[in-house]
């Protein structure tokens, strides 16, 4: 039986609120027009904009300030950089984290995981290699790749960070993954870094590890830099301007 994806109103309202922020009618920093007139305006119930906020703040793109409400999260990279889509920018800072925390979780699991462990990062190998053609697949299999090797730690903290790091990435992981075209690589990657922990060589799973994710980073940014800056309501107004001039 196939598994059917549904929408739900409050991801719906979340992808409006992103085109909104993408084509700059809301601009870095500035503030979210009040609840009342979101409502309106996107025809949606209060919580289903609450919620939608929710997943905006947990993928970057908004921020809440206590006292003065909500804003367009402002870009941290100079002016020269800064059309970048938020929404990339804040997947490149959690990937940034991840280069430090990563190889700390994997040599911890290198140090503490038993046969137990071992036989579930094994089986979730196999699995990832059945289907690496599939973004859904390659995006699930790496989450409990790396939750695994968090459990595999046997510290509770390690495997709560894995998995708010992992909610991020979940929630916007079809352009993740859409980004990372390196299906083969991944898993070969993956499965390197399993075999220095069978092994318990400590300075191979750091070294693997960090590889990995930094090679990770390296392919989004080159990914995201191949891509045509998107064109602002400011911009799009001053191409016509030029137009009519002309």
């Amino acid at each position: 039986m196939s598994k059917t994806k549904s929408t739900k109103i409050y991801e719906q309202v979340a992808e409006k609120l992103k085109v909104l922020i993408a084509q700059g009618e809301l601009q870095q920093g500035d503030p979210l027009p009040p609840e009342r007139q979101l409502i309106e305006k996107l025809d949606v119930s209060r919580s289903s904009l609450r919620e939608a906020f929710r997943i905006l703040e947990l993928v970057g793109l908004i921020e809440c300030i206590p006292g003065k409400g909500r804003f367009v999260r402002k870009s941290r990279l100079e002016s020269n950089h800064a059309h970048m889509p938020l929404q990339d920018e804040a997947i490149l800072e959690l990937v940034e984290a991840r280069m430090i925390l990563e190889p700390a979780i994997a040599v911890e699991a290198t140090k503490h995981a038993d046969p137990s462990d071992l036989t579930r990062i094994r089986k979730i190998l196999t699995l990832t290699s059945k289907d690496v053609e599939s973004l859904e697949h390659r995006a699930q299999c790496d989450y409990d790749f790396h939750l695994l090797l968090a459990e595999a730690t046997h510290n509770f903290i390690f495997v709560n960070i894995v998995k708010i790091t992992f909610n991020l990435i979940m929630a916007t992981h079809e352009r993740i993954y859409s980004l990372l075209d390196d299906k083969e690589l991944f898993l070969k990657e993956h499965n390197q870094i399993y075999q220095a922990i069978l092994s318990r060589d400590i300075k191979k799973v750091r070294r693997c590890m960090s590889n990995h994710v930094a090679r990770v980073y390296k392919t989004l940014l080159d990914g995201i830099a191949l891509e045509e800056p998107p064109v602002s309501l400011d911009q799009k107004e001053e191409m016509k301007d030029n137009t009519t001039d002309r």
